[in-house]
């Protein structure tokens, strides 16, 4: 663990983590585990895969969205 990764006070950061899917949880993500995904950008599941039934039904209104499930 470098200088970086570590609080202002020395120890380590702990506690809750996001998962890469935008709900919190108590276990360290892939994201977290290893160094060289640190700069990696997660792909929203859900998102894509609302996009993907859009686009399917194309005349249809959308009346979907991952953002209300995300935020209740």
């Amino acid at each position: 663990m470098n200088e970086f990764e570590k609080d202002a006070d020395g120890a380590s950061k702990k506690g809750t983590r996001d998962h890469p899917e935008q709900y919190p949880t108590e276990n360290e993500s892939l994201f977290d585990k290893f160094k060289s995904q640190q700069t990696v950008d997660p792909i929203p599941v859900e998102d894509l895969n609302l996009q993907v039934q859009d686009e399917k039904h194309k005349e249809k209104t959308k009346n979907k969205s991952s953002s209300a499930n995300k935020y209740k």
